[in-house]
């Protein structure tokens, strides 16, 4: 199995699923979740793990806490490593997609305006409104 293929983005954050963390680990699915389930409450953060249609997904943070045993290390580097670049990737797309989508000049001065004197929504409108045109979707 590819750390590649099994890489996912939820919740803009790259994770991986236990159940493909445990295949390329050549461990049980159980195992997985028990390495979890032993972490100390005072280590976790958000964002290192959350379930998503019954299925508990990893972030590249909770990767790294996680204690499996010692001959795992090295894979686990791996799919550590192959979730921040697939993370860094994703948001540099993102970001381009953004600064691609930015208005022309004299309609952030029209925003800018709208926003100065008060007419937040409005000028939220019209920046929305530029992004929908160039078809970019704002969360």
């Amino acid at each position: 199995m590819n750390i590649k293929s099994t890489l996912q983005i939820k919740n803009e954050k790259a994770v991986i699923s236990t159940e493909d963390m445990a295949s390329l680990l050549g461990r049980k699915h159980l195992s997985v979740l028990r390495a979890i389930d032993a972490i100390p409450e005072e280590y976790l953060r958000d964002g290192m793990y959350f379930m998503a249609g019954g299925e508990v997904f990893i972030s590249a943070d909770g990767v790294l806490i996680l204690n499996m045993s010692s001959r795992h290390l090295l894979m686990r580097r791996k799919i550590m490593m192959a979730l921040f670049r697939f993370e860094d990737t994703y948001k540099r797309m993102r970001w381009c997609d953004f600064w691609e989508a930015m208005p022309h000049r004299k309609i952030l001065e029209m925003i800018l305006f709208l926003s100065d004197i008060g007419a937040h929504p409005m000028a939220l409108m019209a920046l929305k409104t530029c992004f929908w045109f160039k078809g970019v979707k704002l969360n």
